[in-house]
């Protein structure tokens, strides 16, 4: 007998050992998917995956677990952290110094307003029984989508749709090329699913008919109350506290009676502005997604289609009562509920294995600075007006009287550039100095000018994620981060011990590390503590269905899916 292995042997068993590693799939004979599922949570921090999972179904969240793949280290590259870039760099595969949506709004400092993310003045709502609405469109976003490519790729064979309660959340997932974008229109009586002329002249039928059950109405008559008894939700801190915003008239605790609330807020036309608070908008846009799976007959055929889905209701829950609350816990536990059920369908519409799924979230979100500041955590309050008003006095003093300041808004700092070339200054020379008065202002950590971006390479820490989420074009000409567990208020007086709700956007932990988990069609169970970026989403399934990486990618594929 043999007792060692030739040479040859050994180059035969390091070409198998190669080849079955970097191939996708459980065996040789596996297909791509019939449909691609792509969920985001907006505003999930990683740790809820497991903080309320006693509460959770074995059908929802926990299977995914337990039959999926999950990156227990997932953290955004890049800040600020927001929506709009979240989404963007999920399906582009790229950080906003890229795909160029740096924030959900920005100062466009050329036509000196704001423009919002998916805002165009060129199209108009389509559904909406109001008139010459300003329709929303993805042409702000700089490079192509995973989602893109899979249109091009089969000669727009393959159907993209997206939905979210938001615009944002559905028309960035849909990239350029999408089939159709339909999100929830709260301004709108009574909260129809719109979409823009941007994709259609006129809705479809089946929206039509969706929207025709006035199922948005009925949900506003419903009262909310906790899926399992109060008493039993020990994983957050007690219902009735200063921390949360107050929706009613007396306290933020349950019951939420939204028959009652909706006579408030009709006064001010915002009535269907509750569903966004509301565990039953999650229901809602469940089962808009499923009737999308049903009409557009997504996963029907041999070209793989794809649909994306953006859970909004635990973001804007999530700036209301804060990721510690009572709220927050009872809507992760419902929409727990939610995965289940769409799962369970996609298992009957699509087939077992036949389709792809990952869930993930844009961002996460700091703990309410109230609480932060009782339990002895360092927080504050970064008054960005105040700052504004000293800056301007500083420059002021130092070059003559002139409105030296552009906007300032949040972290970033626009300079009046006409003023600046007027007086014959060098723009990096008034950047610095800006830099450098705002570096010493409380609860500012660390400030970066343009010029410093634009001409050195960070590859660590904060300064590295602020290059990330720089835009030459788009960005402001000072960038500044904040200490941790600081929160910004344009309200100066504002005591850290009053704050109510929170906020995210920060390159802190508490913002970047969100879930990400893989699950169905050629996926091992398995999980991984390596660290990744949900920018590595994008390439990964363009490796799984072979196409073209977007155009701005710079993400890497998760090859512990890659067997």
């Amino acid at each position: 007998m043999n007792n060692f292995i030739n040479s040859k042997n050994i180059v035969v068993l390091i070409v198998h050992i190669i080849g079955s590693y970097f191939s996708y799939g459980q065996t040789e004979d596996s297909k791509k998917p019939k449909l691609v599922v792509g969920i985001i949570v907006d505003q999930m921090r990683a740790e809820q995956l497991y903080r309320y999972e006693a509460k959770y179904s074995e059908d929802g969240f926990k299977r995914i677990l337990r039959d999926g793949f999950n990156y227990k280290n997932t953290q955004y590259n890049y800040s600020p952290t927001v929506t709009a870039s979240g989404h963007s760099s999920i399906y582009t595969g790229t950080t906003p110094s890229m795909h160029g949506i740096i924030g959900n709004n920005w100062h466009d400092r050329y036509k000196k307003k704001y423009t919002s993310s998916v805002e165009d003045t060129t199209v108009v709502l389509i559904g909406s029984k109001k008139q010459n609405n300003t329709g929303a469109s993805p042409k702000q976003l700089l490079t192509t989508t995973i989602s893109d490519q899979l249109r091009m790729s089969t000669n727009f064979r393959s159907k993209v749709i997206s939905v979210s309660l938001k615009d944002r959340g559905a028309v960035l997932p849909g990239g350029h090329l999408a089939t159709a974008a339909y999100w929830h229109d709260i301004e709108t009586s009574p909260g129809y699913f719109v979409s823009s002329s941007y994709y259609m002249n006129e809705l479809p039928n089946w929206v039509s008919t969706f929207n025709k059950l006035e199922k948005s109405s009925t949900y506003l008559d419903t009262v909310w109350n906790t899926f399992y008894p109060i008493e039993s939700y020990t994983e957050s801190y007690g219902d009735n506290n200063k921390y949360e915003v107050v929706l009613g008239d007396d306290s933020p605790t349950f019951p939420y009676d939204f028959k009652i609330l909706r006579k408030k807020y009709r006064k001010r036309n915002i009535e269907y502005l509750m569903l966004g608070f509301s565990p039953a908008g999650n229901t809602l846009l469940t089962e808009f997604a499923m009737d999308a799976i049903k009409n557009e007959e997504l996963g029907s055929d041999e070209e793989t289609d794809m649909l994306t889905i953006s859970y909004s209701v635990t973001d804007k829950a999530g700036h209301l009562f804060g990721p510690n609350s009572v709220e927050i816990e009872d809507i992760y536990i419902r929409l727990d509920h939610e995965i289940s059920t769409l799962l369970k369908y996609l298992d009957k519409k699509v087939g077992k294995g036949e389709y792809l799924l990952f869930l993930t979230s844009d961002h996460g979100a700091v703990p309410i600075a109230s609480y932060l500041n009782d339990i002895k955590v360092p927080t504050g309050v970064a008054r960005t007006a105040k700052f504004k008003d000293n800056l301007s006095k500083y420059l002021n003093t130092k070059y003559g009287e002139d409105l030296w300041v552009q906007n300032f808004d949040g972290n970033q700092l626009y300079l009046n550039r006409i003023a600046i070339y007027k007086k014959g200054l060098q723009l990096e020379s008034v950047q610095q100095d800006a830099a450098n008065f705002l570096v010493d202002q409380e609860g500012i950590s660390g400030a970066l000018t343009a010029y410093q971006l634009q001409t050195s390479q960070y590859t660590s820490g904060l300064r590295e994620l602020v290059q990330n989420g720089y835009n030459q074009k788009r960005s402001g000409d000072v960038i500044i981060t904040f200490n941790a567990g600081f929160v910004q208020d344009d309200d100066s007086e504002i005591e850290v011990s009053s704050v109510q709700g929170t906020i995210h956007g920060s390159g802190y932990s508490y913002d970047t590390h969100v879930p990400l988990l893989w699950f169905g069609n050629g996926i091992s169970h398995g999980e991984s503590v390596r660290k990744v970026s949900p920018v590595d989403i994008a390439s990964t399934l363009t490796m799984i269905l072979n196409l073209q990486l977007p155009s701005g990618n710079s993400g890497s594929p998760l090859r512990e899916l890659f067997k």
